[in-house]
């Protein structure tokens, strides 16, 4: 097989086929990539900052007892849902300050905890003084995300013999 060889001295006539795309072809498929690309990176960064900013639902939990000892009415209704006020029977401000007029300080640890689809669970030790006695408690917090934000649920006392809740 014979390959031809160029003539010397001249250029190569152009090859018959479409002939090559116009500038301003390529700029407008460069602005419309860019603007995809920009589109994708604004919602990268919305999602990534719903992700990293949903909170620590163990905030709830310090938020609560802050507001027991505070007596801090709009604290302890920001870190409640309404179930949870109605099951004790603080629905209102005024039930809430009588309960907790005095004040008064809880010293407590978390010593397990479990994050479930929705809710996250404590199991807290809590020391206190009633009646000039030191009194220990275990008491089980379920924290419950509701619309972006973490809510005191439900407590129950911890009886001897409760299974832990891993």
């Amino acid at each position: 097989m014979a390959h031809a060889q160029a003539p010397l001295g001249r250029p190569l006539p152009p090859s018959p086929g479409k002939p090559g795309r116009p500038l301003w072809h390529w700029l407008v498929l460069a602005a419309i990539t860019a603007l995809g690309l920009l589109v994708v990176g604004a919602f990268a960064i919305v999602i990534g900052y719903q992700i990293l900013n949903r909170g620590d639902p163990e905030d709830t939990v310090d938020d609560f007892y802050a507001a027991l000892e505070t007596g801090d009415c709009e604290l302890y209704e920001s870190a409640t849902t309404a179930t949870f006020r109605e099951a004790f029977g603080l629905t209102s401000c005024a039930d809430f300050e009588a309960a907790f007029s005095g004040g008064g300080t809880a010293d407590y640890t978390v010593d397990d905890r479990v994050n479930r689809q929705g809710y996250a669970i404590f199991d807290v030790t809590e020391s206190f003084t009633r009646d000039g006695r030191p009194v220990r408690s275990e008491v089980r917090f379920f924290v419950r995300r509701i619309d972006g934000q973490w809510d005191l649920d439900g407590l129950q006392p911890i009886e001897e013999g409760t299974p832990p809740i891993g």
